[in-house]
């Protein structure tokens, strides 16, 4: 999970993987304090405090609230989601 590490100390948004355009997949929102053992642990907005922790396996999409200069999008650029392997376990 170091891969994630950057978003640590970002607000976001945190959406299931059914989330489209018709259905809202909307699962959290919050500071994320820490990314430990494939958890998201979130603080809560309004106290800073540690609220919230989100499984990484129900995860589909974060989105980062702040957008720093470098995220701007490029004319004529395209949002592309990435898709999980099937889950075998199914």
């Amino acid at each position: 999970m170091n891969a994630l590490q950057f978003l640590v100390g970002k607000e976001v948004d945190i959406f299931n993987p059914e989330d489209t355009e018709a259905v809202d997949g909307l699962m959290a929102s919050g500071r994320i304090l820490g990314v430990n053992e494939g958890w998201l642990v979130l603080a809560n907005p309004k106290t800073g405090e540690p609220d919230l922790a989100v499984n990484l396996a129900h995860v589909g999409m974060i989105a980062v609230r702040e957008a720093g200069p470098l995220m701007e999008a490029l004319p004529g650029g395209k949002i592309h989601r990435l898709h999980r392997p099937p889950d075998e376990e199914k």
